[in-house]
């Protein structure tokens, strides 16, 4: 690791990359495999492992099949069930940043304040709660997701249980016995509810809008099938590629072919909701009104008979006030409540957008405004040297996020390369080429369920349009990012700052 100090407290380092998570893992290996090692990884906490590493809640696992949610060069052939749990993941990326000895370039219990593009020195001035340094290259690889939200219902600050959102489970919590209300039913709620329902006294789920849910198909790998991955290496690549095909086309048919492939995957949801649902007047509370895919799919084939245990309360109706030991919806029932659960998601994008500070003062959040836009989901003008990964319009909606990322992190290396090559001190995005292609993501979304399928989600904007997913095959994504193309960037020469 390369750090060079001036004589003043802030240290200097070429390359910084904010997170741990899957991406800035990946970069760093890219970076690694380049040739290039003076890269440092500030980490806000004490362990590798990002959203793997923080969410513990009782069920969490991965709706991605783990052969595909896994690094192409790090394939690992032993996972034991085709879709993974939390705590094999997380283990899983520790030990890719051990194999590819990432450790020593990792700045743990450093947590990003704010970074400001200094333009006189042509370099990124970042504060943590570490100290002050400045870099060459920042690439923020945080993810999409910010911190927890927790709504502010009326009455909340008199309730005397406890109460915490899944991002932050209390483990210390013993729900054992006592009255459980979780407020949501998207994707977290249905990995939690199957999980506390059997050991809490009584569960009431509290329900805005119902999820369309897909049944899962999760088993466990047998030895010989872990044996086969582990000696035969194409065994294992023909089961990601298999996996890879699965979610682009079935995925991607409704999205970007005719929107009359998503009737297959509604009558699916529907088959599942019968089949496991026989109550009439249940079904119809569980039932969405909005077209597959305008909200995030769900999978879970423990959800609707957990719901249905009679220790479980589904509530529809919205919440009125929170007392101190209770809840009162919208009828004016009040349900008996001693420990409150949050599953009511992230903010959108991630708070890091406020502390990142470009050209003339501007910050990334206000960049993005009520429209968020980028270039390839990496790159914004007035921002140079600066690269993000799962950016707005690089996460799709038809694919592994790791995929996506390894995307990014090749093209990322490749924009390094290149400016070291020519000796440029900056690139930023050129302002029409961000145009053009935010101008044409918005006209490839327009048919897409996620914007037309007639809710409200987090995959939208607040104008309605798309919020930040890649409407395209993902091997498009790849393609138009096999290359660092130095004429899409404004450039400054090192030798024309030493002229100044």
């Amino acid at each position: 690791m390369v750090e060079s100090n001036s004589g003043s407290n802030t240290r200097h380092l070429p390359i910084v990359i904010i997170g741990t998570g899957f991406g800035g893992i990946a970069l760093a290996v890219k970076l690694q495999e380049a040739g290039i090692e003076d890269f440092s990884i500030f980490e806000r906490a004490k362990e590798v492992g990002g959203t793997w590493r923080d969410n513990t809640y009782p069920g969490c696992a991965c709706d991605v099949a783990s052969n595909l949610y896994s690094y192409s060069f790090a394939p690992n052939p032993d996972w034991t069930r085709t879709h993974s749990t939390q705590p094999e993941i997380f283990e899983y990326l520790k030990k890719v940043t051990s194999d590819y000895d990432l450790y020593p370039n990792i700045r743990f219990n450093h947590e990003l304040e704010k970074a400001e593009w200094d333009s006189e020195n042509q370099r990124w001035r970042i504060s943590t709660n570490q100290g002050d340094f400045t870099c060459d290259v920042l690439t923020t690889a945080a993810g999409p997701f910010g911190n927890p939200v927790i709504p502010k219902f009326p009455g909340v600050d008199a309730f005397k249980g406890e109460s915490f959102h899944t991002f932050n489970w209390d483990h210390g919590c013993d729900i054992a016995g006592k009255n459980v209300a979780i407020i949501g039913t998207g994707a977290t709620s249905v990995q939690v509810v199957p999980a506390i329902q059997p050991i809490v006294k009584q569960l009431t789920v509290f329900q805005r809008t119902p999820s369309h849910i897909l049944p899962r198909l999760d088993i466990a790998t047998s030895a010989i099938k872990r044996a086969a991955s582990k000696h035969i290496p194409l065994f294992q690549r023909s089961i990601r590629s298999m996996w890879y095909g699965v979610y682009e086309s079935l995925v991607g048919l409704p999205q970007f072919v005719d929107s009359r492939f998503l009737v297959p995957f509604e009558k699916v949801t529907r088959y599942h909701l019968n089949n496991q649902v026989k109550d009439k007047t249940l079904r119809e509370k569980l039932s969405p009104n909005y077209r597959f895919g305008c909200k995030r799919p769900v999978f879970s084939s423990l959800y609707y008979p957990a719901l249905q245990e009679s220790n479980v309360d589904l509530v529809c109706e919205s919440i009125k006030e929170i007392r101190e030991n209770s809840i009162v919806d919208a009828d004016g029932n009040e349900h008996a409540v001693d420990v409150l659960i949050y599953a009511t998601g992230f903010r959108i994008p991630h708070q890091i957008s406020e502390k990142l500070i470009g050209e003339g003062g501007r910050s990334l959040s206000q960049f993005f405004g009520t429209k968020p836009k980028s270039f390839m989901g990496t790159s914004f003008s007035g921002f140079p040297n600066l690269f993000m990964m799962l950016g707005p319009f690089s996460a799709a909606g038809n694919q592994s996020a790791v995929f996506m990322l390894e995307t990014q992190a090749d093209y990322i290396t490749k924009a390094i390369l290149a400016m070291r090559k020519q000796n440029l001190a900056t690139v930023d995005v050129r302002e029409d080429v961000l145009t053009a292609f935010s101008n044409d993501v918005e006209q490839r979304s327009q048919k897409t369920s996620w914007v037309s399928g007639g809710c409200n989600s987090y995959f939208q904007n607040p104008e309605g349009g798309n919020g930040g997913l890649w409407p395209n095959w993902s091997f498009m994504h790849r393609w138009q990012s096999r290359q660092f193309e130095v004429a899409k960037y404004n450039v400054t020469r090192r030798t024309e700052l030493e002229n100044v």
